[in-house]
């Protein structure tokens, strides 16, 4: 009965398979425990014979002494042997939800950026907290019905079939029933907890993005859309929480009918059978007290297929995720990127985000070594893309890319990473201290290499004069401190790095103009003698580079110096003077004037 559902039959059979032979030891000691506890609950019920024969029929006194005693000594144990079974069952639970979190997580870590867009962060972390939660309580449920429910039952069973077979069996009719109605609600409880899983993703989506966007929710009054978000998410965890409650309520009235059923036909069997054969009373109390002490264990086994089978929907999406091949695994006879003087090459590369829309069409490009090269262009025209595809978030579907002449697809991600260092206008901090954030570019940096990089930055004088100075929490987000501020810990952690190639994405343009002056005079530092690619929308932060290449469509279409481009009239030239006549228009207007 307990695993005739395919999905949860498939979810516990992998369970086993990945955490089974490791844990066996321990689960053989809790199982140890468990038969010590259906044994003492076995043997109490088997007492109930002598109690009522020799104390109250044949009036024994020395039994009035030692079967009390029995009693007590059985019922201490069954209470030790309750206790270590279940700190023995919590801690094997607690350390496979551990390993399952650790491995959901350095899955999720080998996965490329595309697929964090196509699922959301409130999924993967509902997949990381409640569904390593659903494989503990599977297993946790297995062991419990199987170590404790179903060897007392078996135990009690025994003696009832000891004390007279043929009432057993008359009792024990009504077990074919319950399969059938349970076989029923199995279903109902499937459907349920899968909706009920993706609407708690719902609440946890929605908590992210009240937290993270706060300032926005407050500037665009966006609490009442919020709020009936939330209400609708917990609605309909509620909903379906109160639908499983119902479905496996519907358990004990059943179990309890059944019983009582059961109960009356071995009061009618007992009386006829004492009426008519002059059978002894103790037979029938020992064999009323087992039926009535198995009742228990007979409802938790009847409610566990019900309880597998909510928490094997968490366990197969935690193996829907954990199975996904990892995209950016490095195979191990991969060599790592050298790189000597820092040249990118980009030849004939072809990309698309999707199958229908190219955003890089056979792209041609260099970026000289030790150079300050710059990408322009209107929007979509692929700036990004680049940046992308020379990092390997994405993999080209045409073409080569290469660095120093080393295709960068044949070298190890992690070799090639180490050599580039991005500053973006998107500044990420991470949740922590200024100096956590700084030396997130190398974990072996020394304080004396952190406090140079930051200086750097000209990010040291600020920090300094913060309460807690390198200690100061940035908060979520980095919500603590100003925007000038998040981007010089950038750059920062881009100087710390020392990586020879820097990717520049207008790290400068949400900056006020004495702030963008100072990060200016970091860049020029971070750059120099290193090979630079900045993407720019302000032409005016790129005249001195000394390579520009405009884009569009996917293609370089321009290349050269500014004045160069200027000259030669093209798209460069109108984008220029397009920017150069709004900036004299915005001088000129009268409201900043005012």
């Amino acid at each position: 009965m307990i695993f005739k559902d395919a999905t949860t039959f498939q979810a516990l059979k992998r369970l086993l398979s990945d955490h089974g032979r490791e844990y066996a030891p321990r689960y053989a000691v809790a199982f140890l425990f468990m038969s010590v506890v259906a044994g003492c609950t076995s043997l109490s019920a088997w007492m109930m014979r002598d109690v009522v024969n020799k104390i109250f029929v044949e009036q024994d006194e020395v039994a009035l002494f030692w079967i009390p005693l029995t009693i007590s000594g059985l019922f201490v144990i069954k209470g030790i042997a309750s206790y270590l079974q279940e700190v023995s069952l919590s801690r094997i639970g607690n350390r496979i939800v551990a390993q399952i979190q650790k491995r959901m997580y350095d899955h999720l870590l080998k996965m490329d950026v595309g697929f964090y867009q196509q699922y959301p962060s409130s999924d993967l972390i509902t997949r990381i907290t409640h569904n390593a939660q659903a494989a503990r309580t599977m297993l946790h449920l297995v062991a419990m019905g199987l170590g404790r429910d179903l060897l007392t039952l078996i135990g009690l069973i025994i003696v009832m079939i000891s004390q007279d077979p043929l009432l057993s069996a008359i009792t024990l009719l009504g077990g074919p029933i319950a399969v059938y109605f349970l076989k029923r609600l199995r279903e109902r409880i499937k459907k349920a907890a899968t909706s009920q899983v993706m609407s708690i993703s719902t609440i946890v989506g929605v908590m992210r993005e009240s937290a993270q966007g706060i300032r926005v929710v407050k500037s665009f009054q966006l609490e009442p859309v919020l709020r009936h978000r939330m209400d609708e998410g917990i609605k309909a965890v509620e909903k379906l929480s109160n639908k499983i409650a119902a479905v496996q309520a519907r358990v004990d009235p059943l179990m309890e009918t059944l019983g009582g059923m059961a109960v009356a036909a071995a009061v009618i069997y007992a009386g006829w059978r004492n009426l008519t054969f002059g059978d002894t009373p103790g037979q029938f109390f020992a064999f009323v007290t087992a039926l009535l002490m198995a009742s228990d264990p007979a409802r938790r086994l009847s409610k566990l297929q019900l309880q597998l089978t909510t928490a094997a929907v968490g366990v197969k999406m935690m193996y829907e995720l954990l199975d996904r091949p990892a995209a950016e695994v490095d195979a191990d006879n991969r060599p790592g990127l050298a790189v000597s003087q820092g040249e990118v090459r980009f030849e004939d590369v072809v990309f698309s985000y999707d199958s229908n829309t190219p955003v890089l069409r056979g792209l041609n490009l260099v970026a000289p070594a030790g150079r300050t090269t710059a990408l322009v262009g209107l929007s979509g025209a692929g700036k990004t893309t680049v940046f992308n595809l020379l990092q390997r978030f994405w993999e080209p579907a045409a073409g080569v890319i290469r660095i120093d002449g080393q295709p960068i697809s044949e070298v190890s991600v992690a070799s090639l990473r180490s050599q580039i260092a991005l500053v973006s206008q998107d500044v990420f901090l991470f949740e922590g201290t200024i100096r956590d954030n700084i030396a997130a570019g190398r974990k072996d940096a020394t304080e004396e290499e952190i406090i140079a990089a930051a200086k750097a930055a000209q990010a040291d004088e600020f920090i300094r004069s913060l309460p807690h100075g390198y200690d100061t929490q940035v908060g979520e987000l980095g919500s603590q401190i100003s925007g000038g501020q998040r981007q010089r810990i950038s750059l920062a952690r881009a100087f710390l790095k020392n990586a020879p190639i820097i990717l520049l994405d207008e790290p400068t343009s949400a900056l006020d103009s004495e702030t963008e002056q100072s990060i200016q005079e970091a860049l020029q530092e971070l750059t120099r003698g290193r090979t630079t690619i900045v993407i720019a929308h302000r032409l005016s932060t790129v005249a001195n580079a000394d390579v520009i290449h405009v884009m569009d469509k996917g293609q370089v279409i321009e290349s050269g110096r500014h004045r160069e481009l200027i000259e030669r009239g093209g798209l460069y030239a109108k984008l220029y003077r397009i920017q150069f006549a709004n900036a004299i228009e915005d001088y000129q207007s009268p409201a900043l004037a005012k």
